[in-house]
């Protein structure tokens, strides 16, 4: 494969990385950085192309295996490889589940860490909408306070625009209380003294 892994690296982003890394059945838990990601694809790629190169024909002649007894050491043999085939078939059946559970795996955390963005997004566009509600709200409640303020201030100019009225009438009201007192002392003079 030409290329080094940097430049796999420096070509992909991580989730294309990891999508390749699937398709080639290579594990990416643990994988901390893009460049050790990109070395693993490399090296499972140079192994499948080494794995479809034609090998050489070998002729295989027929072994021909000797009759063992029941009973003798080539017998208890033949019967400890048997069992050891059994045990390495279920060795390779076990690792073939291992292998396939690992996958599941890895597919499941992906779906779990996309869902996670997912909600992070989410989580970010509900702050935003509190954000803009939060601000809309504030000016909301700035300009109703300024109408407020005005309308204070229009009571008070009305509220002191009154009391001078009440003050110019109470003067009046004053005045002529002192005219009727005089009026009432020249008309008692006028009554006595007449």
């Amino acid at each position: 494969m030409t290329g080094t892994a940097e430049e796999l690296a420096a070509s992909h982003p991580r989730r294309e990385l990891e999508e390749m890394a699937e398709k080639l059945g290579i594990g990416t838990i643990g994988i901390g950085n893009k460049v050790s990601l990109a070395e693993a694809i490399i090296k499972a790629k140079e192994e499948a192309s080494a794995k479809e190169m034609p090998k050489p024909k070998v002729e295989v002649k027929a072994q021909v295996k000797p009759a063992f007894g029941k009973k003798g050491v080539l017998a208890k043999r033949a019967d400890m490889d048997n069992k050891a085939k059994v045990m390495q078939k279920g060795v390779e059946e076990i690792q073939k589940s291992f292998n396939a559970q690992i996958k599941e795996n890895e597919k499941a955390v992906a779906r779990i860490g996309s869902g996670i963005e997912q909600q992070i997004k989410a989580n970010e566009k509900a702050a935003a909408k509190m954000e803009m509600g939060v601000k809309a709200l504030n000016k909301s409640m700035e300009e109703k306070t300024d109408v407020l303020q005005k309308g204070v201030e229009e009571i008070q100019k009305s509220f002191n625009a009154q009391m001078k009225e009440n003050e110019k009438a109470v003067a009046k009201i004053g005045s002529g209380v002192s005219e009727l007192q005089n009026e009432m002392g020249n008309y008692t003079k006028d009554f006595y003294y007449g």
